[in-house]
């Protein structure tokens, strides 16, 4: 087989001629500015062989997760996808004292939202955009408890390693539900209305918040009425007697809404307000009597505990067709991407169209892949900013993904970031185009470094400074052992052009820009 007549397809790049000083046999540096200085040849190297498919996720680990997804969504490609959340709960205080006779007024849960302030109205009253709120319709909304107890640590593993947890507890949750309805809500919505507070003495205001009040019953018995008790005089005892609440999300119509949150706000938790009888020293009803019992107002909170799981109800449709890639968020699904796919014919685990480029010694001045978007499927979805792309081997970014500061994740705004893994680029209607993700380095080490070629997965990311991954639950058809974590916090989808799409111009291909000696 004549490897170079037949895999080669080489485009000449119009020279741009930079200054270079260098021997025509010694090549330094990826991307040394070489695209066609006198005595070298500028190359595009596009024919390279790439096999990709749809990898469909089994349940993913969701107990390790920055931020959470609530609510109901549905798209025209992936179907229904339905998050509920449940959590720990942690005293404000161990062993506290509430007073005498401490009495409930409300018991209020607190989640703000992300969101964006606007211009105030024509009142002058702050108006508010929800942040990462996706669809818009009611969905049934319920606070339940449950007995079902959240390790920390696993003890198939003698308390070694972290406890994992899927996105399919609900199953296993919802068995062991006491009973306690602590709220139900058949038609909720996301609300972007200001939050007022107003106390006697008092009023804040403050973004939408997802602000919800709790059954009075359950607290004053639950919580109140055990003040001095064992139950309450250390965190481990409390989260043993109450074990959990399941914030449940429920389906009620063709749309609905879900939405994103951080747990872990410091003014996100469960307020219990409450009175109890104290001396009126300060004369508050002006009578003279200062011995005389008043009611006063008091709070105490509970916080969500650092245990907590989103749970995914998600339909997993089958995705027959090759020529196109479908990635979902949650327990969806992604890209399983091997470059250099070709023949092996000496079986040596190397493709001969590798063997072959190894040989060359380019210098890659730049190597990249683009997705197209298939715009016929992906019509309706919500399409995420940007993609990731990850070494399936070692679970890590690709060495393209590069660090401002070490050991720092990237601002959005990263450059580096941003030429990595460019954002979507869209047409004059707003609809998605095409992802750049450029893998110079990657590629470079492959050819010039005998650097391992691994498979690569490509998920949909809802913040590519995410870098933590969640496990996939293994079986015996598992590819993917880890998915990075923010895929699993979306709901955003798209549906990609592969490498054996109809059409030339969006199939997916690996661009290889190089220079070598004339």
């Amino acid at each position: 087989m004549n490897i170079k007549n037949t895999m080669l397809k080489m485009t000449t790049v119009i020279a741009v001629v930079f200054s270079f000083v260098a021997c025509e046999d010694d090549f330094e540096t990826v991307g040394g500015n070489i695209i066609g200085e006198p005595g070298f040849n500028a190359e595009l190297y596009d024919e390279a062989e790439i096999s990709a498919y749809t990898n469909t996720l089994a349940p993913v680990q969701t107990n390790n997760l920055p931020v959470n997804l609530l609510g109901h969504f549905t798209d025209p490609v992936f179907g229904d996808q339905v998050a509920s959340i449940y959590t720990q709960l942690s005293l404000g205080a161990t062993s506290p004292e509430f007073g005498t006779d401490p009495v409930l007024d409300s018991v209020v849960l607190n989640i703000p939202y992300f969101s964006t302030e606007l211009e105030n109205d024509a009142d002058g009253n702050a108006q508010y955009k929800i942040d990462s709120l996706y669809g818009e319709g009611p969905i049934k909304l319920s606070v339940l408890e449950s007995s079902f107890f959240l390790n920390n640590f696993d003890p198939e593993t003698n308390f070694e390693q972290a406890q994992k947890y899927y996105s399919d507890l609900g199953t296993q949750i919802e068995e062991n539900l006491t009973g306690a309805v602590l709220y139900k809500n058949e038609s909720f919505e996301p609300s972007a209305e200001e939050i007022v507070e107003i106390t006697s003495t008092d009023t804040t205001k403050t973004g939408p918040a997802l602000r919800i009040k709790l059954d009075n019953t359950f607290f004053q018995t639950k919580i109140l009425n055990k003040e001095g008790s064992d139950v309450l005089a250390s965190q481990n005892s409390f989260r043993n007697y109450l074990r959990g609440i399941y914030l449940k999300a429920e389906k009620i119509g063709a749309d609905g809404s879900m939405v994103i949150f951080n747990m872990a706000q410091a003014n996100a938790g469960i307020t219990m307000y409450y009175t109890v009888k104290e001396a009126d020293v300060d004369d508050i009803d002006e009578d003279e009597d200062k011995d005389e019992l008043v009611d006063t107002p008091k709070s105490f909170k509970l916080s969500f505990g650092s245990s907590k799981v989103n749970t995914f109800e998600q339909n997993t449709p089958q995705f027959p067709e090759s020529s196109n890639l479908y990635l979902k968020g949650g327990k969806g699904s992604m890209a399983v991407i091997e470059l250099f796919s070709g023949l092996d014919s000496n079986d040596d685990g190397i493709s001969d169209e590798l063997e072959f480029l190894r040989e060359n010694n380019w210098l890659i001045n730049e190597a990249n892949l683009e997705f197209y978007v298939n715009n016929e499927l992906a019509s309706g979805l919500n399409q995420p900013e940007r993609v990731l792309i990850y070494d399936l081997n070692t679970n890590a970014v690709l060495v393209d993904y590069v660090f401002n500061t070490p050991g720092t994740p990237n601002p959005l705004n990263s450059p580096a970031n941003n030429n990595h893994l460019v954002p979507l680029k869209t047409d004059e209607n707003g609809n998605g185009v095409v992802y750049k993700v450029r893998i110079t380095k990657h590629v470079n080490n492959i050819l010039n470094n005998d650097v391992d070629n691994p498979k690569l997965g490509l998920v949909v990311t809802q913040n590519v400074n995410i870098l933590s991954n969640s496990a996939v639950k293994q079986t015996e058809e598992s590819v993917v052992k880890r998915v990075p974590a923010g895929s699993v916090i979306t709901p955003e989808a798209t549906v990609l052009y592969g490498p054996d799409a109809e059409d030339d111009a969006k199939r997916l291909k690996l661009k290889i820009y190089y220079t070598e000696s004339k």
